[in-house]
């Protein structure tokens, strides 16, 4: 039961945040053109209850632990997304140099090779810090459930971006680019 429904929370997830979003949670088809933002925000207000729920089952979180995760997830998805936006800057213009087999862009190659490790230390930092603060009101057990949770779900949109998607040419992404999400999953 428990795979079933992280499978079925990822399939919603990944359809609204990876693919565009259709116009409601059972769309069986993509739209032809993308949702207004009232229907996205629509739709990841859905997704935001179904994930409370889902923890509230599968961790046993309460309503006040849950409003507490989504205020910190709200806190942390700023510098989240800046970490995310300046790592694809910094892999962009490395595999733009390294396409072009440019031997004199030795000294930029390795100051973006200093700055990709930077960021994969802001990453931890900020995993760290964000764990601390869920420390306050989550117990180890259910920090560990909702890190996994959270794991998974991050694992399978990543795969699910680097499948070529039907009628949809230039979807698949290269093995380790990232893209961050647009907003918190909580």
């Amino acid at each position: 039961m428990r795979s079933f429904a992280v499978g079925r929370l990822l399939a919603i997830v990944v359809s609204v945040l990876a693919l565009g979003a259709a116009p409601a949670l059972g769309a069986q088809e993509r739209p032809s053109r993308p949702p207004s933002a009232a229907q996205r925000d629509s739709l990841e207000e859905r997704v935001r209850a179904r994930m409370a729920q889902m923890l509230r089952v599968q961790v046993g979180l309460t309503d006040e632990q849950i409003r507490q995760l989504q205020a910190t997830n709200r806190r942390f998805e700023g510098q989240r997304r800046a970490l995310f936006a300046q790592e694809r800057q910094v892999r962009g213009e490395l595999g733009r140099i390294l396409e072009t087999r440019d031997t004199t862009q030795d000294a930029r190659l390795a100051v973006l090779l200093d700055q990709t490790i930077k960021l994969q230390r802001d990453r931890l930092n900020l995993l760290e810090a964000e764990q601390k603060e869920l420390a306050t009101f989550l117990t180890p057990t259910q920090r560990a459930r909702v890190f996994g949770i959270e794991e998974q779900i991050r694992r399978r949109m990543m795969e699910m971006r680097q499948q070529p998607s039907s009628g949809r040419p230039g979807t698949r992404r290269p093995p380790g680019a990232t893209q961050g999400q647009s907003r918190p999953l909580l």
